[in-house]
């Protein structure tokens, strides 16, 4: 009997890893990072302004950025736009929502912010 619970552990233990990557993966998309956008709280913000090199992806150079699709784009300015202390410490730095071009999400909850 105590090895067919130390199977069950371990299945479900794996499943909760595969639930866990699949979560921190998803963070990483337009979509998944929107819900955190909404409601960041803006304790851990970082502003980097950036260059797209002719939109060549690549992401490697200093001061580039991956590129997203117009509505990958629209996604992010939006859930940025309805969180008002997000919006306000950004326009304090000199950012304005038009300009923002791709937001990412840190392991620690933290957000990248990045603008033209």
């Amino acid at each position: 009997m105590n090895r067919v619970a130390a199977i069950a552990s371990a299945v479900a233990t794996l499943a909760f890893a595969d639930a866990s990557r699949a979560e921190s993966l998803d963070m990483t998309t337009p979509s998944g990072i929107e819900r955190t956008l909404r409601s960041f709280s803006g304790a851990n913000l970082d502003i980097r302004q950036v260059a797209d090199h002719g939109r060549s992806k690549n992401i490697g150079a200093p001061n580039s950025f991956a590129a997203h699709s117009v509505h990958d784009i629209q996604v992010i300015r939006a859930a940025i736009a309805v969180n008002k202390p997000l919006m306000h410490q950004l326009n304090a730095r000199g950012v304005l929502l038009g300009n923002i071009v791709n937001a990412d999400q840190a392991a620690d909850g933290g957000i990248t912010v990045y603008y033209r």
